[in-house]
C-alpha cells in the first residue's frame, strides 16, 4: 500500500476533479470554482497547491509523464520526445484539450519550456560555436511544439512512433543543411 502525504492526496483529487470535469466540457470552460465543487473542497485549498488551473494541469503532466518515464535509461533525447508522443497520444482527449489554450502559465507555454530543454541539449553540439545558438533552439521548439499540438488536436493519426520518426527526420535534415550552409559560406 502507497502511503500518500495529506498534500499530494489532495493535489490528486483537484486533478481528478478537473479530470474529470474535462470529459463533460472545455478547459476553457472551467473554473477553479467548478474543480474545487467536483471534488468537496474550498478555493482555500485549492490556492494553497496551485497558483491557478494552468499550474494544476502543468502538475499533472509532470506527475504522471515522469512517473511513467523516469526510471527509463534512454539513449537519445529522440527517444524522450517519442516518450511524449505516446504519452500524449495515451491522453490525447486531456492534453488535446489543454493545448488548444493558449497564453500566459498555459500548458502550451510549459510544454515549450520542457521542450527547450531537451532540444538544446540535443543540439548542444551541433550549434555549440553558433551566435545563434538561441534562435535554432526557439526556431525547433516552436516547430516540434506546433507540429505535436496540430498532430493531437487533428487525433493523432498517425502513430506516435512514427510521428517521432518523421519528426527526428525533418528536424535533422534542416539541422544538417543549416550547417553545411554555415560551413559553404564561411
Amino acid at each position: 500500500m502507497v502511503n500518500m502525504s495529506g498534500s499530494l492526496v489532495t493535489k490528486q483529487a483537484l486533478a481528478n476533479s478537473l479530470k474529470e470535469l474535462m470529459n463533460e466540457r472545455s478547459f476553457s470552460k472551467i473554473s477553479v470554482k467548478d474543480i474545487v465543487e467536483k471534488c468537496g473542497m474550498n478555493r482555500k485549498s485549492f490556492y494553497y497547491h496551485f497558483k491557478d488551473k494552468y499550474d494544476l494541469v502543468n502538475w499533472i503532466y509532470y506527475t504522471e509523464f515522469v512517473a511513467e518515464f523516469q526510471d527509463e535509461d534512454y539513449l537519445s533525447h529522440w527517444e524522450i520526445i517519442e516518450k511524449i508522443c505516446e504519452f500524449l497520444y495515451k491522453n490525447k482527449s486531456f492534453y488535446s484539450n489543454v493545448l488548444e489554450v493558449r497564453g500566459q502559465n498555459s500548458f502550451y507555454e510549459y510544454f515549450g519550456e520542457i521542450l527547450a530543454s531537451i532540444i538544446a541539449v540535443q543540439f548542444e553540439d551541433i550549434f555549440e560555436d553558433s551566435e545563434y545558438k538561441k534562435f535554432y533552439i526557439t526556431f525547433f521548439v516552436d516547430a516540434i511544439r506546433t507540429s505535436i499540438t496540430k498532430w493531437l488536436l487533428e487525433g493523432g493519426e498517425i502513430p506516435p512512433k512514427t510521428y517521432t520518426y518523421l519528426l527526428k527526420n525533418v528536424a535533422t535534415g534542416v539541422v544538417l543543411k543549416v550547417n553545411e550552409d554555415m560551413e559553404y559560406s564561411n
